[in-house]
């Protein structure tokens, strides 16, 4: 006998509000607990060519004391992280604690994720948005 397969709760294609990404493309905004900013999150839009051709958004986490995380990407037609900013928030993760660890003689990075968080993102407008970016230190090549 067959037991039911468990229903997903989310749809796997996800229809956006604004198909041109628009507020994505060098958009930055706030990741905050209880009202206390903690960080930002900062977004490009770059083209995926396969599958299909389409948007492909990278995005950086900066802490507050300006430290970077490495970057997230995120495609349709899911649209996963995508789906929880337009819902105004973020389940990601706290500080990374940065290591160097040494086997055979050769050097290797490590970077271990802090705990998981849930953060409430709003959008900065986009002149506070490029100001910012400034003061972070953003460059594309972050991304």
């Amino acid at each position: 006998m067959r037991t039911p397969r468990k229903r997903r709760t989310q749809s796997r294609v996800y229809d956006l509000p604004d198909p041109t990404l628009r507020a994505y493309d060098h958009g930055l905004g706030t990741l905050s607990v209880d009202g206390e900013v903690e960080g930002y999150l900062a977004c490009v839009v770059e083209t995926i060519v396969f599958p299909e051709k389409g948007p492909w958004l990278w995005f950086v986490v900066v802490w507050a004391d300006g430290t970077k995380e490495n970057p997230m990407e995120d495609y349709g037609p899911g649209w996963w992280t995508v789906r929880e900013l337009d819902a105004g928030r973020l389940e990601y993760h706290g500080p990374s604690s940065r290591g160097e660890t040494r086997f055979l003689g050769f050097r290797f990075a490590s970077s271990v994720p802090g705990p998981p968080r849930v953060f409430d993102f709003a959008w900065l407008p986009p002149a506070e948005a490029q100001q910012k970016w400034l003061e972070l230190g953003l460059v594309d090549s972050d991304f």
